[in-house]
């Protein structure tokens, strides 16, 4: 795929995603890169088009490795040569003049910056051993037996032998025999043996061709999903969060609240919501100053507006009494969701807290947008008994609490969640 191509599908996604539209542009939160980062690890586990790209490309060579007869490969054959139907690493080989933009792409896999992904994964499976090469593919190991012992490998008779060549059968038992240009040296000797050991001794031979596995899968299958996971490990440089927040954001997905909610806890725990602080940070003109809506002379920014605003704090308060927890207001979010999920029995109320967490955190939001644009007023009841009410129909609607009245949700919602 066209660089040109990978690029405008990104920015569709881009704007899907922020909600810009044709004439007009929104602000793009998170980098694009963060966003494609598996959810486990802090992003949006949106698929990456050019690691997409790259993984249907090595597919095609997976297939042309595959034994059968195909017309298609015979194509290839012809045009760009042999290689193209055995060979698992073309670094060095020419293209020709005019070639398609397809198979140039799929020439270029190897010359990309550590572009041996593609002959890393790969390694033979014996079968009756007649295509398999001894020294030059890899089939034991995680390297050739070349690379593995260069020094053997330069003094053997039959440096192209297949692997059947060096079966021994001699004694009525399996053994491995090889020939050298010479007599080996002692130390030479200790390397043989070292082969000698590394190499198996009950080979489960049979009538079958050799064939390609791909170590990434446990049938040896090709699969494009676990190249292109592979890819990401490769690519992705290490997160800026360390483990204790990795884990709440491998958590905060498995709450059962709608997905905008969560969206919108991710964009908190990383502090990319618009708040006043964040929307000043990027040039963006605000009347009122950097104020929050709370409160007078305190910067609005997402740990005061959400934690440590007065407001805030009454919220929470009223949140813990209700689930019967002694909790002090951490320093940050992170340490938030853990106090609050760590403080509950068992698996089932676990995951009723966070339904809660989540509810409450919303129910914030829309407070402060409801007084900012609406003209709304600070009703600190009101927005108690909507998260109590909002939290007990997402809960039944997503059959992820038990079958309860909302009465009885109001009284002891642990209690209803231990059902």
């Amino acid at each position: 795929m066209p660089a040109v191509v990978i690029k405008k599908i990104i920015r569709i996604q881009r704007e899907f995603l922020w909600g810009g539209v044709k004439g007009g542009k929104k602000i793009s939160w998170v980098s694009w890169k963060e966003v494609c980062r598996p959810r486990s690890e802090g992003g949006l586990g949106v698929r990456d088009v050019a690691k997409v790209n790259l993984s249907l490309l090595i597919k095609w060579r997976w297939r042309l490795l595959q034994s059968g007869y195909a017309f298609w490969k015979e194509v290839l054959v012809a045009k760009y040569g042999i290689m193209a139907r055995f060979k698992v690493h073309w670094i060095g080989h020419a293209l020709p003049n005019r070639v398609s933009l397809w198979w140039k792409d799929i020439c270029g896999i190897d010359i990309r910056e550590d572009g041996s992904w593609f002959a890393r994964n790969m390694c033979r499976k014996l079968g009756n051993g007649n295509s398999t090469r001894f020294w030059l593919d890899r089939w034991i190991g995680s390297l050739p037996l070349s690379d593995q012992f260069p020094r053997l490998f330069s003094l053997s008779l039959n440096q192209q032998g297949m692997v059947r060549e060096f079966r021994d059968v001699r004694g009525g038992e399996d053994g491995w025999v090889m020939r050298w240009r010479r007599r080996l040296f002692v130390w030479e000797e200790e390397l043989l043996q070292r082969l000698q050991d590394l190499l198996p001794v009950d080979v489960p031979w049979s009538e079958a061709e050799d064939r390609w596995s791909w170590r990434l899968e446990e049938d040896g299958s090709f699969s494009v999903s676990s190249m292109y996971w592979y890819l990401g490990s490769v690519f992705s440089q290490a997160s800026s969060f360390n483990a204790q927040e990795l884990w709440v954001f491998g958590k905060i997905w498995k709450s059962p609240v709608p997905s905008k909610v969560i969206a919108f806890t991710w964009k908190l725990l990383r502090n990319r919501i618009p708040t006043r602080c964040n929307l000043a940070s990027r040039g963006i003109q605000l009347i009122g100053g950097l104020d929050c809506v709370h409160c007078v002379g305190r910067e609005e920014s997402g740990t005061h507006l959400f934690m440590f605003c007065d407001f805030a704090g009454q919220i929470w308060n009223a949140i813990f009494r209700w689930l019967g927890l002694v909790l002090v207001i951490p320093p940050n979010f992170f340490l938030l969701f853990e106090c609050f999920t760590g403080a509950a029995a068992n698996k089932k109320i676990r995951k009723g807290y966070a339904l809660i967490w989540h509810t409450t955190i919303w129910m914030l939001w829309k407070s402060r947008n409801d007084i900012m644009f609406s003209n709304g007023v600070i009703d600190v009841e009101k927005v108690i008994d909507d998260i109590k009410l909002l939290s007990w129909r997402w809960g039944l609607s997503r059959h992820s609490i038990p079958v309860c009245l909302f009465y009885e949700w109001c009284w002891d919602p642990g209690l209803c969640l231990q059902r």
